[in-house]
């Protein structure tokens, strides 16, 4: 474990206040407002009227190796227990920004400043939920109060992710698709997910992007994590897990098909998705491994019999939300680290599916498909795998995405899917920075 930046003087005050009207009832117009270099952090999820933003650092620690869970869930304590809070009645609790990489140590190269997860105390803190809006200031104010109103979303148009891809490269993925029933056939997995990346040259600006993402994936959480130097972000539909209250949420979302604009057609895909033997195959490995996963912390899952379809925008999934309480002792970054990484995005079994993934993929994961979200003194908090996710760089952005593959996936199939799901982020990417999809690479 290393401990970088500032450390927070003893007991330092937590100061909140609310704010009423104006441009600063948004917390993206506040990050929009931070100087050029401060650390930002983002999250909305626009259907449960939450956003909250985080700029600056009263102090960062990042974390890796094995015990990187239970060591972040220390940090936690110490860094929230010491605050002192001088708020009014009703003012929610500051939080801690936290996310971690797909691999116990992170990533190589670009990823390497993330490092195997990263903790933030933010110095201003953004909240808007229930319709009321808190600025908390740890340490003193460091941004302007935003006078100037978030633009209005962009419009992405449909992106062909195919266009930004050699043949080379799509056949590469195919042949990780084959690789993979191979080894299923063999015995030796019963799901893999392969993934892939595209590099377009193209650098969205950040609050245009978040604007635009929350406003055409509002189902899903509209994240950010900014250093100052690369950047992450994404919006996912995936929750790991989500305490509020001593009560646990958690899911399984395996199982993919498109949307389709006609809505009989629409449906008629839905409708496969919940008879096809295969989607329902790899959505069971999921089911069974979260439930296992809870049962391993003495937790007692409770669950529906049957999925149900989650419909976003430009794809559909099977679904099967996940609920116990929590006692005393287990907390949010426990349960994190017990279900990450699920067989959503690792394969089952894990140990082996890593490993074969390890030799055939050849691809850099950093952050992406790991569990990114925050939580407070209270226990309470939420984080979501980051897929539908892209790292950007003055030069350009890398998007991921990866498919679940199981006995009767067929490498086609699965490789449209990955490009419908890349296409979902490219679409977005592209529009905020004022470059149209047909532009050539």
């Amino acid at each position: 474990m290393a401990l970088t930046g500032a450390v927070p003087v003893d007991e330092p005050v937590a100061t909140t206040v609310e704010v009423t009207d104006g441009a600063a009832r948004d917390p993206l117009a506040w990050l929009n407002a931070a100087p050029a270099g401060m650390e930002r952090w983002f999250w909305e999820i626009p259907d449960d009227d939450v956003s909250w933003t985080g700029l600056g650092s009263v102090a960062t620690v990042t974390v890796g190796g094995a015990g990187r869970f239970s060591d972040s869930s220390e940090v936690a304590a110490d860094l929230l227990g010491g605050l002192v809070p001088e708020a009014p009645d009703g003012a929610p609790l500051p939080r801690l920004a936290a996310g971690f990489a797909f691999e116990q140590d992170g990533g190589d190269q670009a990823w390497k400043e993330l490092g195997g997860g990263r903790l933030v105390l933010p110095a201003l803190q953004v909240l808007r939920q229930d319709g009321r809006t808190w600025v908390t200031s740890i340490g003193g104010p460091t941004v302007p109060v935003p006078y100037i109103e978030t633009r209005a979303a962009d419009q992405p148009d449909e992106a062909d992710a195919s266009r930004w891809a050699s043949e080379d490269e799509r056949s590469m993925y195919r042949h990780l698709v084959a690789t993979a029933l191979q080894a299923i056939a063999a015995g030796e997995i019963t799901k893999a997910v392969p993934c892939r990346s595209i590099r377009v040259d193209r650098s969205p600006d950040l609050p245009r992007l978040l604007a635009t993402l929350r406003e055409t994936f509002p189902a899903c959480a509209t994240f950010c994590v900014d250093t100052g130097s690369i950047i992450f972000a994404g919006a996912t539909p995936e929750r790991l897990a989500a305490v509020h209250g001593g009560h646990l949420d958690t899911a399984a979302l395996a199982g993919s098909a498109p949307r389709h604009a006609d809505a009989t057609i629409d449906d008629a895909l839905g409708q496969g998705l919940m008879t096809s033997p295969k989607e329902q195959s790899e959505h069971a490995v999921v089911v069974d491994a979260v439930v296992e996963s809870l049962l391993g912390l003495e937790l007692t899952p409770v669950l529906p019999s049957d999925p149900t379809l989650l419909r976003l925008h430009g794809i559909q999934h099977l679904h099967t939300p996940i609920h116990c309480d929590l006692p005393g002792g287990v907390g949010i970054l426990d349960v994190v680290g017990a279900l990450h990484p699920t067989p959503a995005v690792s394969g089952a079994p894990a140990g082996r599916a890593i490993e074969l993934r390890g030799i055939h993929e050849h691809l850099d994961r950093g952050w992406f498909a790991g569990p990114v979200g925050w939580l407070d003194a209270d226990g309470n908090g939420e984080f979501r795998v980051a897929l539908r996710s892209a790292l950007i760089d003055d030069l350009g952005t890398t998007l991921f995405a990866g498919a679940g593959v199981v006995a009767g996936s067929d490498p086609e199939r699965e490789l449209l899917e990955t490009e419908v799901k890349l296409g979902a982020m490219l679409g977005p990417v592209l529009a905020t920075s004022g470059v149209s999809e047909g532009t050539d690479r």
